[in-house]
């Protein structure tokens, strides 16, 4: 898999060049964030792909602007009275002027994370289609892998091929041409088909997409006439309405892209935004008159405009090399490994059933729903990982008998030594011996959790019970201190002050 495009040599003749290094960059650059909440400071401080940054840029500044007024009333007299600040702070101006404000921004991050989900889900939409335009034709053509095994063949990598390299095109379309993604092996198809595609795209400048999809199509029609999709035509046609699909979701996902926000809605968000930086200084200093906590107000006011903004405008277009933006090269790499699942050497492999199988309802529906689950076989605990149904399935086929025969024979070999026997070597464990242990270890898991939590709920309920104790230490200070300071006056002392003081603590 290497990324390219396509160039012209001296003779005419179209080759690929190839980015390596580039590639490996829009690779690591855009690969969406993934972050643990359940960490809060972690979440809070990092910066990749944060908006916190740019919003403080304009934060910052109205802070030490409102500790600047704060300071020019100490100095100068009747300072907001003379610029009328102290009248703005009386009205309702700077109250309208947040609420539309903050309407407008709700509506822009709605319409964002709309635009967002809907980018995701057309993408995902658009691969589902053309992988079972892929797969359809595989399956189609498994009549016809006897009679024609290398035409089969060499339509199956043909088609993977040329999917990839539309699929990957139709990414880098979306993304303004920024991202390079990574193709199945390009450079295996044939010389015409490759100046084809380069003289398409470098010089009538056609889309790529367009291109691909009609070789495609042309490809798939070649092979039903050539007998190489052994299906109906009617049932073939399927597969062209899931190319047109496919197209269709592309199609609105470029609508994201092509269509920006509407530059009004921009335009007055950008001018009560500046309003907001200006004003709120000066009313936020007119109505906590802190030289502390007035600043710290107006930075979060601030700040939280401006994130709101910033956060929209990263929702708006999902597409390219961003932190926030939807991760191109993770769908190019699912896409290509679902088409080189389809090239496996078993993927025309038609399942069956094992010789010992249970047809029988009463005794299916017993295994699956035990009346002592305790009883229940080693048939109905077959969901495990791959590997281990594999392994199952090698050793079932062991012990089974190599005619075919429901029931493995127990006859032992016929000619047994009379000396002793050498040691054998150490058995394969088999699953039905691996299970009873890791019930076990399971068993003593779930045990030491459980201590575990009851030793964490106990040192909770100590805790609670020292909070409790030194709350109401905290409430009998001060009556001990009144008796205290009462004694230091020489004030006669009441009888039984003893007593009522050890009461008290």
């Amino acid at each position: 898999q290497r990324s390219c495009k396509w160039f012209q040599r001296g003779d005419g003749t179209a080759r690929f060049q190839f980015h390596s290094a580039k590639v490996g960059d829009a690779f690591h650059a855009s690969r969406m964030i993934d972050y643990n909440e359940d960490w809060l400071f972690s979440t809070i401080f990092r910066l990749d792909g944060s908006v916190a940054l740019r919003s403080t840029l304009f934060a910052f500044p109205a802070a030490m602007f409102s500790l600047l007024l704060m300071y020019l009333d100490d100095f100068v007299e009747d300072f907001r009275e003379n610029l009328g600040i102290a009248m703005l702070a009386s009205s309702q101006i700077w109250n309208a002027s947040t609420v539309v404000l903050v309407f407008l921004l709700g509506f822009r991050a709605r319409q964002g994370l709309a635009r967002f989900w809907e980018g995701t889900g057309l993408l995902h939409q658009m691969r589902g289609e053309w992988f079972d335009t892929v797969s359809n034709c595989v399956t189609f053509s498994i009549s016809a892998r006897p009679s024609k095994p290398d035409e089969v063949m060499r339509f199956r990598h043909t088609l993977v091929r040329l999917m990839s390299l539309c699929h990957g095109s139709a990414l880098e379309e979306i993304s303004g041409d920024v991202a390079e993604l990574r193709v199945i092996d390009v450079m295996g198809l044939d010389a015409p088909t490759l100046h084809h595609l380069w003289e398409c795209s470098e010089v009538h400048q056609f889309n790529r997409v367009e291109v691909c999809l009609h070789l495609l199509q042309t490809l798939i029609t070649k092979a039903l006439d050539d007998g190489v999709l052994k299906i109906p035509p009617p049932i073939l046609s399927r597969v062209y309405q899931t190319i047109s699909r496919g197209f269709v979701n592309l199609l609105n996902t470029k609508k994201i892209t092509d269509t920006k926000f509407p530059y009004p809605f921009a335009q007055i968000i950008a001018l009560f935004l500046l309003l907001h930086l200006i004003m709120s200084p000066a009313l936020i200093t007119a109505s906590v008159p802190h030289k502390v906590f007035a600043p710290i107000l107006t930075f979060l006011a601030v700040f939280s405009m401006f994130a709101l903004n910033f956060i929209s405008i990263e929702l708006e277009n999902p597409f390219g090399l961003d932190a926030n933006d939807l991760p191109l090269t993770h769908f190019q790499k699912e896409m290509n490994d679902c088409l080189l699942m389809l090239l496996h050497p078993n993927t025309d492999l038609v399942s069956g059933l094992d010789p010992k199988v249970m047809l029988d309802f009463k005794e299916l529906y017993e295994e699956i729903n035990p009346t002592d689950p305790s009883a229940s076989s080693k048939r109905g605990k077959r969901l495990w990982s791959v590997r281990e149904l594999a392994k199952v399935a090698n050793d079932d086929g062991e012990e089974g008998d190599p005619a075919g025969s429901e029931v493995p024979s127990p006859v032992m070999p016929a000619v047994v030594p009379t000396a002793p026997a050498p040691p054998e070597p150490p058995k394969t464990p088999k699953v039905e011996d691996i299970l009873p242990m890791l019930a076990k270890n399971m068993d003593d898991f779930n045990q030491s959790l459980k201590q575990w939590t009851t030793t964490l709920q106990s040192q909770v309920s100590d805790a609670n019970k020292a909070y409790k104790v030194l709350s109401g230490c905290s409430e009998r200070i001060p009556r001990l201190l009144q008796e205290a300071e009462a004694l230091t006056n020489g004030h006669e002392t009441k009888p039984g002050w003893e007593s009522a003081l050890v009461n008290i603590t």
